[in-house]
């Protein structure tokens, strides 16, 4: 069985992006990310983190939001490579309240450099979107 302390720094990583990107940290949470890294969601696609930071942020709505993330199922690959599925809630704030945004699941390669766990490559797929090609469906077991 592989290191707990791996799978918790794993862990950490998926909670840290979420209170980061809602607190619209941008330049922390785009070291979450390695150098050359892909983020894909709502059909668009951004290569490296610069590009990352500047596409996902530049989402980001004026009012807070929240992204609430479930438990991540990870699949360790070696020790410095990963794979993770995690379910997600993005709520959004209005003039008249809260509205759940969206729901999906994340479907991540990760990569440990440096002693830190980052984001290879994540993939945002959307409830009733279908998975892309090429990517690792959540395991069955």
């Amino acid at each position: 069985m592989a290191d707990l302390e791996t799978y918790e720094a794993i862990r950490r990583l998926m909670a840290i992006y979420a209170q980061l990107l809602d607190s619209k940290r941008l330049a922390e949470w785009g070291e979450l990310f390695a150098p050359d890294a892909v983020f894909q969601v709502w059909g668009q696609v951004w290569r490296g983190r610069d590009a990352i930071v500047a596409g996902i942020g530049g989402m980001q709505p004026d009012l807070p939001g929240k992204h609430i993330i479930l438990t991540p199922v990870v699949d360790l690959k070696g020790p410095d490579r990963a794979l993770a599925w995690t379910d997600l809630s993005a709520f959004a704030t209005t003039d008249e309240g809260i509205s759940i945004a969206t729901i999906g699941r994340y479907y991540d390669e990760l990569v440990c450099q440096d002693g830190r766990w980052r984001f290879a490559r994540r993939t945002v797929v959307m409830a009733r979107e279908a998975l892309p090609e090429g990517v690792e469906p959540s395991p069955a077991w």
